[in-house]
């Protein structure tokens, strides 16, 4: 066989076996997440149930104050339900025993406080589902950094034992709302929301000056506050 086929066919199948090569590289590489992928994987997004425990927490606390015990109950049985299907999923893996117990205790308190109609304790019960669930949000990505949630409750606290005329308590729940601003706060700034930190900041000085004279006027300063907070949420 003359020399110039012998040259051209074997070109040929040194460019067909590169080719061959380089597509079953590719392939693999494709099919072989990146580490920032596998991350992302092992996280998630937030799945459906903790975010319908979420929600049906803070509708309880809605529930109490319009006097609506039966959407209460509904909204403890569908806390508990919701709690359920995400203990039966892989993602419970990864809570700790306390957070299980936490809210375990939350919802049964929900429950029996739905039964006897008590306002505070009710409240109270619905604002511990909203503090372990704000923890679990942690163990997922997610758009709002779960310090707003946590300044969430934290306000609600503060609600909670200004109605109980507990003074010391609520010192200590403004403390530590300062304490969980401060680590959101750069966050915030960064994204933008300069106006929507001052406003909070603001507010918070202003229930520090409430509290040190015992002045009920707190509840409203604490109320206005919340809706900060879903300011400092809609700067994400």
């Amino acid at each position: 066989m003359p020399k110039g086929p012998i040259a051209a066919l074997a070109v040929s199948l040194l460019a067909c076996t590169a080719f061959s090569c380089g597509g079953s590289s590719n392939n693999d590489q494709s099919e072989q997440p990146t580490r920032t992928e596998q991350v992302s994987e092992e996280r998630g997004s937030v799945p459906q149930t903790v975010l319908d425990i979420e929600g049906d927490a803070e509708d309880a606390i809605d529930q109490v104050f319009a006097g609506r015990w039966d959407r209460v109950s509904s909204d403890a049985i569908s806390l508990a339900a919701n709690w359920e299907d995400f203990l039966a999923s892989s993602n419970a893996s990864r809570l700790n025993d306390e957070q299980r117990r936490a809210m375990d205790k939350a919802i049964s308190d929900l429950r029996a406080t739905a039964q006897s109609q008590d306002a505070l304790a009710a409240r109270q019960a619905a604002n511990d589902v909203s503090k372990v669930i704000v923890d679990v949000f942690d163990l997922f990505e997610h758009k709002v950094p779960s310090d707003i949630g946590r300044l969430d409750w934290q306000e609600r606290q503060v609600l909670i034992d200004a109605d109980r005329g507990d003074w010391n308590a609520v010192a200590g729940d403004l403390a530590q709302l300062r304490q969980t601003f401060n680590r959101a706060k750069p966050g915030v700034l960064a994204a933008g929301g300069e106006r929507q930190t001052a406003d909070f900041e603001a507010s918070l000085n202003e229930q520090d000056r409430l509290a040190a004279a015992n002045d009920p006027g707190i509840v409203d300063e604490a109320n206005v506050a919340l809706e900060l907070v879903d300011d400092l949420e809609g700067v994400y």
